[in-house]
């Protein structure tokens, strides 16, 4: 099974669940040069990992958290590919209506945004379909 996996830390451990902090490296920030670069990217995010009932991980622990590139490449459509779809049908539908780009560019931008919070009311389904491990 093809799995993308990211080192981490655990920052806390509440029954099955582990909260995990990884640092997200661009590939610029692991540039030699990246001190004199000003577009060198490194975040941190905390994930929320569902423990299996063998494992037993404490607080400052460094694990990998896996999840499966199926996983992953869903969240991207979810994340980037319907949002574009979206804008742009509503784009082309509006301008072709109205034939007014200010509207069109609105109604695009709006449409994005209500797709955007209808996922944030959601968000506890998704929680369920996109689960971290650790390895």
């Amino acid at each position: 099974m093809d799995e993308v996996s990211h080192q981490g830390f655990v920052e806390k451990v509440e029954g099955d669940r582990a909260s995990v902090r990884i640092v997200s490296v661009s590939a610029c920030s692991a540039c030699k040069s990246k001190g004199a670069c000003a577009i060198s990217d490194m975040k941190e995010k905390i994930v929320d990992v569902q423990l299996k009932e063998y494992q037993h991980v404490e607080k400052g622990e460094t694990v990998n958290v896996v999840i499966s590139t199926g996983q992953g490449n869903r969240a991207v459509v979810i994340a980037y590919g319907i949002p574009f779809v979206i804008f742009m049908g509503v784009l082309l539908l509006v301008t072709s209506l109205t034939k007014n780009e200010l509207w069109a560019g609105l109604s695009s931008l709006l449409s994005i945004g209500a797709y955007f919070l209808v996922l944030h009311f959601f968000r506890h389904k998704f929680e369920k379909k996109f689960l971290f491990y650790l390895k």
